[in-house]
């Protein structure tokens, strides 16, 4: 009998199963795969995820750092830099890995090659059978991603109008034509894909080339990423794809004694599709539920009612105010051009919610203000 078991060893499992694990829980981190383990993603970790951290990564983690955004819609575009760093580049296989190696590190227990076949929730207990045996625990984490095994006990199955396609690819360069051409910037167009955008971030050795649009409207997702591609001169080579889900959007993330993290629970930006940050809190924050329940004997309903009520107001709600940024965008794209690309503190300010200094409901409000003057100015 495990304390708790936790399915699925991306950023959300993995912060979950150390910070149980180092509070004495007796904790079990499932995962299909073998690790390290290949992960189709842009690879842009926000320092707003890192400042969720309490450790530092190491060098050898980080392929490059980024203090700009370049922003393309329209034929228009903008650049802005920072002097502090927002983001950083990494690849996931490794990251992903790194983050697996805290949890082993705090006494978690470490499984992987097995997946999550079914669940059962008990009054006593959850049971989770995989493909090669059966465990027994007092609480479970679904931290499986947006196809979660684990989210099927509490809800049904995401449908395409709620999750974003994303393609990515990875095209190789030398590392002093990438610095060349953009060292610390993200490139970012707009436009290309319905409710999504296309990206070009620098790393070591490669750039990493996607995008992702609402999966319900893309009727030729490989043919808009090629166009993209050869739009910024580059060659195509192997594409994997992935599915986001839609952020924002009401869902049930927990009950008596199963809670969902990350993907499974839908915690991811439907603005640019970013969700380790979201990841790594909402694994923090089942664990905290759990580990007091736990420790002051309370029910496991507490456990799951203080999730629900902390991811609602810290993530939920957020996500919220940026789902709505990228419908309105998708409406009115003339408006956004002209609020974002007529002065460069708009998206100056935006890129203040990946460096952490504030969120989307801190944004909204700037964002509101200058549509108002827009409105009133006559430029709209």
């Amino acid at each position: 009998m495990y304390d708790v078991i936790i399915a699925g060893a991306g950023p959300a499992g993995s912060t979950c199963a150390r910070e149980c694990a180092r509070e004495g829980l007796a904790t079990l981190l499932l995962d299909k795969h073998h690790f390290p383990r290949s992960k189709p993603c842009g690879g842009a970790v926000s320092q707003h995820a890192l400042s969720l951290l309490d450790f530092t990564l190491p060098e050898h983690i980080i392929e490059k750092e980024s203090y700009g955004a370049r922003v393309h819609y329209g034929g228009r575009s903008i650049e802005v830099q920072s002097k502090y760093r927002f983001a950083v580049l990494v690849s996931r296989e490794r990251f992903d890995a790194f983050l697996a190696e805290k949890a082993v590190e705090s006494k978690a227990r470490f499984v992987t090659g097995e997946r999550v076949v079914s669940v059962q929730e008990a009054g006593d207990g959850v049971t989770v059978v995989s493909e090669k045996a059966t465990y027994h625990s007092r609480f479970l984490v679904g931290a499986d991603g947006i196809h979660s095994r684990v989210a099927l006990a509490l809800r049904p199955p995401l449908g395409r109008s709620e999750m974003a396609l994303a393609l990515v690819s990875h095209v190789p360069a030398e590392d002093d034509v990438i610095d060349k051409r953009q060292s610390r910037t993200l490139d970012m167009h707009f436009g290309i894909a319905p409710q999504g955008y296309g990206w070009l971030f620098p790393h070591r050795g490669y750039y990493s080339l996607g995008m992702m649009g609402l999966a319900s409207r893309i009727e030729d997702p490989k043919k808009v990423l090629s166009d993209y591609a050869h739009a910024l001169g580059m060659e195509l080579p192997a594409v994997q794809g992935h599915f986001i889900p839609i952020g924002g959007i009401k869902r049930k993330v927990a009950s008596n004694r199963i809670l969902l993290v990350g993907d499974a629970a839908g915690f991811a930006d439907p603005f640019l599709g970013e969700g380790i940050a979201h990841a790594i809190l909402s694994g923090k924050l089942a664990a905290r539920a759990i580990i007091d329940s736990i420790r002051d004997k309370r029910s496991p309903a507490s456990a799951a009612a203080r999730y629900r009520r902390e991811s609602e107001q810290r993530i939920r709600k957020n996500l919220l105010v940026a789902l709505r940024m990228t419908k309105l965008l998708d409406r009115y794209p003339d408006l956004f051009l002209r609020i974002f690309f007529d002065h460069p503190r708009a998206l100056e300010r935006y890129m203040d919610i990946a460096g952490g200094r504030i969120d989307y409901r801190d944004f909204q409000y700037r964002l509101f203000a200058r549509t108002l003057w827009y409105l009133l100015s006559g430029c709209f």
